[in-house]
């Protein structure tokens, strides 16, 4: 029986810019498809994503940085999301209570506060705006106070943030980004451990803090779980506010739903996560010889699941392909399922949501214009571009 077969480039510039073709080009070739190009499985459909990810006991599938460190190679130790049991049940009940609904229910007047004062230019008529710098600045403001991280700092997060996340290839980085990803990851450490120094002397009340105080944690766990939460805290949701304003420019209709209707932002953002992700696919590493869809998976072969592909498919969305705030709630898979679903996955929907409120009654008909994607597939999203306050050819 032949093997399926697609060879994917996730380097390539038009896969990057418009990867939903070639989901439905693996989709079509088979529930576990072979990817020569980077000699991996790749996995498309709903439930087979849903099964690889929800090993809660990590027995037949594991994250590929437990396995092979040398991919996620910017973290220096272990962390929740490149954990196995029973690392991952220490270093993620660590920081669980922080996270929880009602704990980020309290950051939302705060979370407004930073929303109303970064959209003031805007609301003041200010006819442009930076998509990167000031929209979707919001969550790095956010995660660096809750690690106690101070002001004049915040540029250098964004930065060493950018370098990483806007680059990860899961070892397949080109030399020249590889340097400058290392460059990046050494000077947040270098940071990190200053900031550890502070905090012991100053005693300060933060997050940092329950890690820095948690007894079974090293200094390096505590640097690596920093480096984590600063990533997916600022990156991904900032490519969750961009791809909102994306597929909400590109559907007028619906556009105007959510401006008439706010109270239907929270089921936008769901089918925003749903439609078009920000996290495109994970990587994870075959633990023993298992079948998963009737193939036969080999000890150490990495199995890339297709987030977004997932998310499209068409057994479980009707139409999955149409954008549509109104349609039935389901669980996605944006946020991951199983033992390793995001823990700051409700700071993300209010930060989104907030801001998103605030967009649409200050500029409901925004345009964007030069926005680019970059490098990264995997974690997809806006690099740049500009927020016009009234639509084009006004």
């Amino acid at each position: 029986m032949t093997t399926p077969r697609v060879d994917v480039n996730f380097s390539d510039p038009a896969v990057i810019a418009d990867p939903f073709p070639v989901y439905e080009e693996i989709r079509a070739a088979g529930r576990v498809v072979w990817n020569g190009a980077v000699n991996a499985w790749m996995v498309p459909g709903y439930d087979d994503c849903v099964d690889v990810l929800s090993d809660t006991k990590g027995e037949r599938f594991g994250t590929v940085g437990a396995r092979y460190p040398e991919v996620t190679f910017w973290f220096d130790a272990p962390n929740m999301i490149i954990a196995d049991p029973p690392d991952h049940r220490r270093l993620r009940h660590g920081l669980a209570s922080y996270f929880t609904p009602a704990s980020i229910a309290k950051w939302e007047s705060r979370v407004r506060e930073v929303v109303d004062r970064l959209l003031t230019p805007l609301a003041e008529g200010r006819e442009n705006f930076d998509l990167i710098r000031d929209f979707t600045r919001i969550p790095i403001v956010i995660v660096a106070e809750m690690l106690g991280v101070p002001e004049e700092r915040h540029d250098d997060f964004l930065r060493w943030s950018n370098a990483v996340t806007g680059n990860v290839a899961y070892g397949n980085e080109r030399p020249e980004i590889r340097r400058v990803m290392d460059e990046a990851v050494a000077d947040l450490n270098e940071y990190l451990t200053e900031e550890m120094e502070r905090h012991r002397r100053d005693n300060l009340d933060d997050l940092l803090t329950v890690m820095m105080n948690q007894p079974d944690w090293s200094e390096a766990e505590i640097r690596s779980s920093t480096v984590n939460l600063l990533l997916a805290g600022y990156d991904t949701t900032a490519k969750l506010m961009a791809a909102s304003l994306e597929a909400l420019e590109e559907h007028p209709a619906e556009r105007r739903l959510l401006v008439e209707e706010p109270a239907l932002i929270p089921n936008a953002i769901e089918e925003v996560l749903r439609w078009a992700g920000v996290a495109q696919a994970v990587a994870r590493v075959v633990k023993q010889d298992a079948d998963l869809a009737g193939t036969a998976l080999k000890d150490g072969d990495i199995v890339y699941v297709m987030i977004v592909a997932g998310d499209r498919d068409p057994a479980r969305w009707p139409g999955p392909e149409r954008f549509d705030v109104r349609r039935e709630l389901k669980p996605n898979l944006g946020f991951g399922v199983g033992p390793h679903v995001c823990i700051g996955a409700p700071l993300a929907r209010l930060e989104t949501k907030v801001a998103l409120e605030a967009l649409l009654r200050i500029a409901p008909e925004y345009h964007l214009r030069d926005v680019d994607y970059g490098s990264s597939f995997f974690v997809r999203g806006a690099e740049k571009g500009v927020i016009d306050r009234s639509p084009a050819f006004a």
